[in-house]
């Protein structure tokens, strides 16, 4: 009795490690750093900015500017953002905290005046960038480790 309760923690602790292996803390960050979302020295700022990290499924990106008028326009084309459409998603206060839930392509720019054309624009990748084309079920790892662990409970109380 004593040698199965022992197999089923043992179970319990390298299935609980392995869910947990794959986990992902999410990130919050300040857009463009510690330039914030200005009009930037060089129209490949953002570009350069967002080349520096990987950003995941549940990344935070904050919108701050302290100084001027400015915008964050979410745009919904590679052609929009090339073109500095300003037409979209229109965030208007600094402090904004966008959260992504899905891989995809974002893309952000400043429509106040000609901030865009000068490099206030920017493409946010989240994960493979590639939107799914269905809603997969997601399990979370807690419901994955309460499964395991009542599985496991269930397993030892009926053997």
């Amino acid at each position: 009795m004593a040698s199965r309760l022992c197999f089923n923690i043992g179970f319990l602790i390298v299935a609980s490690v392995g869910l947990l292996h794959g986990a992902y803390a999410a990130n919050t960050y300040t857009v463009g750093g510690d330039l914030g979302w200005i009009v930037p020295p060089n129209s490949s700022y953002y570009e350069e900015w967002t080349s520096q990290s990987t950003f995941q499924i549940g990344d935070s990106f904050v919108f701050n500017w302290t100084t001027g008028t400015h915008t964050a326009t979410e745009v919904s084309t590679k052609a929009d953002y090339d073109n500095c459409t300003k037409m979209g998603i229109i965030l208007k206060d600094a402090g904004v905290k966008v959260t992504f839930k899905d891989n995809a392509t974002h893309y952000f720019l400043c429509s106040e005046g000609t901030h865009c054309e000068q490099g206030q624009k920017m493409i946010i990748k989240i994960g493979d960038g590639i939107a799914p084309s269905f809603a997969a079920p997601s399990l979370t790892a807690a419901a994955a480790l309460s499964a395991l662990f009542f599985s496991t409970l269930a397993i030892f109380f009926l053997n």
